[in-house]
């Protein structure tokens, strides 16, 4: 009986940590919805405020976001996820007008984000995902989407932000480089160079960039004659004589770094799990606030596995058999996020 019962306890701690079982936490209790359409089951009865905790696996999201909500996943490092698996979104992740206060961590997103074209979505906080398409905001700021945080994020494919005002991109590792980017906040991120245009990091005017890290591809790297007004302090570039733009603010930039200089363990342009993004040197590169430039300084330093805040599962050993007494040995292990 004791060996039935220690079997019945393993089987629903399996089924506890690795089945895709999505969790809607509502002011009226928790429910649940299984498999790969548990995301759209728990969205479809989700009311603005609830919070979704998605489990590793993946999930088709709904056509649209249209409500207030707190969607958590298992991350999507692979080696901080071991016990679960990665939490993927298979398609794209499209917020309409009534999406504010949308917050998303802990993901990947094998589509695209993007914010409806012209509809004014605020408040939104993308944290701790990887985008494996575009980001976008579009539109003509007829309407615009006002207060956007994108932070620690690995973002593949390019940032769109031409209806976009009130952004923070912070602490990312950017892969495709920003468009269309106008008097917003970016700081301690690392630009690759796999860009949609030859020589440039990113494009647009007055925007403050600071303690970023800039790997250029060529010509004269991070912006072009055509963008201006931008302010530009204590960056790390690759070329030694970068183009800055007309009319640009620049204020101690460490240029001329070699590539193979600048992280512990890192070559080519593009994102890569098994690099190291440290920085070999941080004493010597420091940013507007005296901590290193990079993803690993600043307000928002980058954790390493990206993991989520939500609490974390770290271990899970079942042995195989039960010992001379007849006890079988369990461990199961689970982090507290402080953030």
């Amino acid at each position: 009986m004791k060996k039935i019962i220690l079997l019945l306890a393993i089987i629903f701690i399996v089924i506890t940590i690795n089945a895709q079982r999505v969790a809607l936490h509502s002011s009226s209790g928790v429910q649940h919805f299984w498999g790969t359409t548990g995301l759209s089951s728990a969205y479809a009865l989700a009311n603005s405020g609830d919070t979704i905790y998605l489990p590793g696996g993946a999930f088709t999201p709904p056509a649209n976001f249209e409500k207030t909500l707190i969607i958590y996943g298992a991350g999507h490092y692979v080696d901080s996820a071991l016990v679960t698996g990665k939490t993927f979104i298979s398609g794209n992740v499209i917020l309409r007008e009534n999406a504010d206060g949308f917050y998303l961590e802990g993901l990947e997103i094998n589509g695209k984000i993007s914010f409806a074209n012209n509809e004014s979505v605020n408040d939104v906080v993308i944290k701790r995902c990887k985008v494996n398409s575009i980001f976008e905001v579009v539109g003509n700021l007829t309407n615009p989407s006002i207060n956007t945080a994108l932070i620690g994020n690995v973002l593949i494919g390019s940032v769109n932000l031409s209806n976009a005002q009130v952004v923070l991109i912070s602490n990312n590792i950017i892969q495709t480089g920003i468009e269309l980017t106008n008097g917003n906040i970016i700081n301690n991120n690392i630009f690759l160079f796999n860009l949609p245009h030859p020589y440039e990091n990113f494009r647009g005017n007055n925007n403050d960039l600071l303690n970023n890290v800039f790997v250029t591809y060529g010509g004269s790297g991070v912006t072009s004659g055509g963008y201006t007004g931008n302010d530009f302090r204590n960056n790390l570039i690759t070329y030694i004589t970068p183009g800055y733009g007309t009319s640009a603010t620049v204020i101690n930039s460490y240029t001329g770094v070699a590539q193979a200089d600048i992280f512990v363990s890192q070559s080519g342009g593009g994102f890569d799990y098994t690099h190291n993004y440290h920085l070999q040197n941080p004493e010597t590169y420091l940013g507007t606030d005296g901590t290193q430039v990079g993803i690993y300084g600043g307000t928002f330093p980058y954790k390493e596995g990206a993991v989520p805040s939500n609490p974390h599962f770290q271990l899970n050993n079942i042995a195989q058999t039960t010992d001379v007494n007849g006890d079988l040995q369990i461990q199961i292990q689970v982090e507290a996020q402080e953030d």
